[in-house]
């Protein structure tokens, strides 16, 4: 009886371990967001700066969900057209701590939006479709962590995004 409980309460240990960098998050970075297609007979080729924010959610140190929202900046076709949007994204985790280094994947679901902007017209372009990334985190103090990350946003513009910033967890 003595060994079943030694036993149990080692197992006890080993599933609440990956616990304790378990928690709520939330990080910001600035992105290089790029694309290099042709959509509806316009070559686009361009990039630009732009920004991200998002919340996440590990339940356990392996596994998460992330909400985000990353603008894609203006982007130039070759005839003049202009695209400007961004997306609010929504995506599972998964990750692998090594120490003070983080590797992960990510991948989801991005609601995108572009303003179409030509010099004889104007529309509004929306879409739901799959985005998904990869990236690395270092722990800087505690719960203060950078990264760097490239996503790839599956949209008619196929809009390509590498970024770094900061994560706090709580």
């Amino acid at each position: 009886m003595k060994r079943l409980t030694q036993v149990l309460a080692g197992a006890a240990i080993l599933t609440v371990a990956p616990l304790a960098n378990a928690g709520f998050y939330v990080g910001a970075g600035i992105y290089n967001s790029g694309t290099d297609e042709k959509i509806d007979n316009v070559e686009f080729d361009d990039d630009d700066t732009s920004g991200g924010l998002f919340l996440g959610w590990r339940p356990i140190e392996l596994l998460g969900a992330e909400v985000g929202y990353y603008d894609f900046g203006e982007l130039e076709g070759d005839n003049g057209t202009k695209i400007e949007g961004g997306a609010v994204t929504f995506a599972g985790l998964l990750s692998f701590e090594l120490g003070p280094v983080g590797l992960y994947g990510k991948g989801g679901v991005a609601n995108t939006d572009f303003d179409v902007k030509h010099p004889s017209f104007k529309d509004d372009e929306s879409s739901t479709d799959a985005f998904g990334g990869v990236g690395a985190t270092i722990d800087l103090m505690d719960k203060l962590y950078v990264y760097g990350e490239f996503m790839h946003f599956d949209n008619d513009a196929g809009i390509d995004m590498f970024g770094a910033g900061l994560r706090f967890q709580f």
